[in-house]
């Protein structure tokens, strides 16, 4: 979704290196230190740590969005807890747009990632040239409006 979010907004941000412990900013993303120690805390088990995270972040963004940073961290943990513990594969759109990335980030080596079969070629094809250039004809046409 940050990805995406960024191609909408027309910025580039540089996503190496996300899923590596030792990440503590990411370039281009306003706030992400204090973002990042947010989701840390967040998934972490230190109430305190993230009493002070989430004091952190309320002070360099405000309360508001604090309050949808937490939002949104809650949900992907839900949507990923759910996801995991009942098997959902990505489908074929989702995979094929997903790839570049789970590439990048290293993402097909978490358990998780046994749970998406293979794409055949064919199938693959036809994802990436003829599904996501709706897709992103669909994306071109919002950003123009907007």
């Amino acid at each position: 979704m940050l990805r995406e979010s960024a191609t909408y907004t027309g910025t580039s941000v540089n996503l190496d290196g996300i899923t590596a412990p030792a990440c503590t900013r990411i370039d281009d993303v306003p706030h992400s230190e204090a973002l990042i120690r947010f989701c840390d805390a967040f998934l972490g088990d230190d109430p305190e740590a993230f009493a002070a995270a989430r004091d952190a972040l309320a002070a360099a963004m405000g309360i508001p969005a604090m309050v949808d940073a937490a939002g949104i961290v809650s949900n992907f943990q839900r949507m990923d807890r759910i996801a995991d513990s009942t098997g959902i594969p990505s489908d074929g759109p989702m995979a094929v747009m997903q790839q570049e990335f789970v590439d990048q980030l290293g993402l097909d080596k978490f358990v998780s990632a046994g749970n998406t079969p293979e794409m055949s070629w064919l199938k693959r094809q036809f994802f990436k040239f003829i599904a996501m250039t709706s897709y992103r004809r669909f994306i071109d046409s919002k950003n123009s409006n907007a």
